[in-house]
């Protein structure tokens, strides 16, 4: 059985300092003072010909302690909100069976997904070889605020601080350093978004970038390194 979700987020590429000082404050706003921590190495899968990555989507497989492996397609919908820095991703999620720690796409229930390009995307990578192509390997805390607006609630965001590393799983010496705040809708009007990136940029000074780059588009900007050097060593 597939579970699908739709993900609103937005964020901002910082430096550690940064991402403490912010964690500092925002910490102290958390609803019921619940602060969460995981760190689940995940390893993204695609087709020798990178199939996945051309129709703008990102499979990935990550163990869940009590649970087993999970695999998540991901995949960008049109943009609702008006605001390109602000990403719209479905996320679609299977247990695998046990003991099993590769992606498998039949497993994927095609009725819960409404694009039909996606749909025919998937028909066509399920009959072809997977291959791990980068790990992002990440140590994640995380709590959800209210956010107001003139002394009103108009939202609940998540406020996820990330610190780690993505690695390509041929050429490891290639890698990217992680250090971001993402601000997921939780629930509410977009506009908490917009108003818990205003606070945290004025913490900062507004230094940070504001990305839209995931971090499954970052591994394959590091896979395409992979394979201009593996082309000129050969």
């Amino acid at each position: 059985m597939s579970d699908k979700e739709k993900e609103i987020e937005l964020k901002i590429c910082i430096n550690k300092i940064g991402v403490e000082r912010v964690f500092k404050i925002f910490s102290k706003k958390a609803i019921d003072g619940k602060i969460k921590k995981k760190h689940r190495p995940r390893r993204y899968f695609d087709t020798k010909n990178r199939d996945i990555e051309k129709c703008k989507m990102a499979l990935r497989v990550q163990y869940k302690e009590k649970l087993g492996y999970e695999q998540t397609l991901k995949y960008t919908v049109s943009d609702q909100c008006g605001d390109s820095s602000v990403m719209t991703r479905m996320e679609i999620k299977n247990l695998l069976p046990k003991k099993q720690k590769k992606p498998d796409i039949s497993l994927i229930d095609l009725s819960i997904v409404k694009d039909k390009n996606i749909v025919q995307a998937l028909k066509d990578i399920s009959t072809k070889k997977l291959q791990h192509v980068f790990t992002s390997s990440v140590k994640r805390r995380y709590f959800c605020i209210s956010v107001l607006k003139k002394n009103k609630k108009i939202g609940i965001v998540e406020l996820a601080f990330d610190m780690g590393l993505i690695t390509h799983a041929k050429e490891k010496d290639l890698s990217y350093n992680i250090s971001e705040i993402e601000i997921e809708l939780k629930s509410g009007s977009i506009e908490a978004i917009q108003i818990a990136k205003e606070e945290i940029l004025e913490i900062i000074n507004n230094d940070g970038q504001i990305s839209n780059i995931s971090k499954a588009e970052q591994g394959y900007i590091l896979d395409k390194m992979a394979i201009k050097r593996q082309k000129r060593g050969s």
